[in-house]
């Protein structure tokens, strides 16, 4: 690939500051990557980019960082890496031992996949369910546990299930009535957006209290509380506290407050992960910018959910997409989902690789 001075210029900003964690000066440079000019020139080239957007100047530093206009510039027209390229072995095997096991729920398997990917990168991932006005209610469900105790069991056509567990009052309240009053909700309610639950089940209150009484009043209650289960549950995080490790955030803790804030909130997160792409996407910060300098590197899998990895803009974008794709194609072929995209294949499959010397331990990535 033949680059335009800026354009090299930029690249060697953006290679050197992901392994350093530190500004790129001219003299950097010219001194680490034999550039076929002077100095002046450089420096000429770097304002050039500055004044583009996509370096910048941090602070008092004479050096230039990478904006995310820049990176995600990089991105698209400056990084010539091929993914599933260099996903460590010992990763590989690992992680198709985790695997090995087909009597794991759904929710198991894509926890402890996320727990290693944060592990081997060093990175907090995310496990983002479908949104709420793309998932429908299949069915209420009442089960009696007990004489005083029952459990009501919501299910989506995602395969979610939300489960709510209460304890019937001692006013005369039979489980025989409270299981006529979810079968109307079931009736009612089945086929509905999970986004427009709250609001039908409001309208179907005085319904429900006409017809059943302190039995409907009370149901429709616990009904309502279990909804937040959805909202809650579809979204997980694994490895807050990788974050740390990081210069970004191990030198600023206001950086890595803002960094957690963002990570507990599903709609920030959202505006960086594609639900429609299943290709992967790279998002580089976030669109309302109100939770700092962070990147999100996202791919759909298993047809319903995401998994993200989440860090500074000065990630490793090589290592994260590969790493992510060869999960992700992993995970798709356990859940029985066959991919052809052969790019996608991991380089050696796990179970034909012979243990080595040379691989004792998982590798970590970040740490610079």
């Amino acid at each position: 690939m033949n680059l335009t001075r800026k354009d090299l210029v930029l690249k060697c900003i953006v290679e050197e500051f992901v392994k350093t964690a530190s500004p790129v000066g001219s003299k950097t440079l010219l001194e680490k990557y034999s550039l076929n000019c002077s100095s002046a020139t450089i420096r000429n080239t770097m304002m050039e980019l500055e004044k583009e957007g996509l370096i910048e100047k941090p602070h008092v530093s004479a050096g230039r960082v990478p904006s995310a206009k820049g990176y995600q510039y990089y991105l698209d027209h400056l990084d010539e890496s091929a993914l599933m390229n260099s996903v460590d072995m010992e990763f590989q095997r690992e992680f198709k031992r985790a695997l090995d096991s087909k009597t794991q729920s759904v929710e198991e398997v894509l926890s402890k996949s996320c727990e290693m990917l944060s592990e081997l990168t060093n990175m907090a991932t995310v496990v983002l369910g479908p949104k709420a006005d793309e998932e429908h209610l299949v069915s209420v469900q009442l089960l009696q546990l007990s004489e005083k105790t029952a459990m009501g069991i919501f299910i989506t056509d995602s395969g979610y299930v939300e489960k709510k567990t209460f304890v019937l009052p001692n006013t005369g309240l039979s489980f025989a009535a409270c299981s006529s009053a979810v079968k109307l909700l079931d009736q009612r309610l089945s086929g509905s957006k999970i986004s427009e639950l709250q609001s039908k089940a409001r309208l179907l209150a005085p319904v429900i209290a006409k017809n059943f009484g302190q039995s409907g009043e009370f149901l429709m209650k616990a009904f309502l509380e279990a909804l937040v289960g959805f909202a809650k549950k579809r979204f997980t995080v694994y490895g807050k506290k990788n974050l740390l490790s990081l210069p970004e955030f191990s030198e600023d803790s206001q950086a890595f407050i803002q960094a957690v804030n963002a990570l507990e909130d599903p709609t920030s997160l959202e505006h960086g992960i594609s639900h429609n792409d299943d290709l992967g996407t790279v998002k580089v910060g976030f669109t309302n910018g109100q939770h700092g300098d962070l990147a999100i590197v996202s791919k759909a899998v298993n047809d319903h959910d995401q998994i993200a990895v989440v860090g500074p803009k000065r990630m490793d974008y090589k290592k994260i997409l590969s790493a992510l794709e060869y999960v992700v194609f992993m995970l798709n072929r356990y859940f029985g989902k066959n991919s052809t995209d052969t790019a996608l294949v991991p380089v050696s499959e796990p179970e034909e690789v012979k243990p080595t010397k040379s691989h004792k331990s998982v590798k970590k990535g970040g740490k610079k």
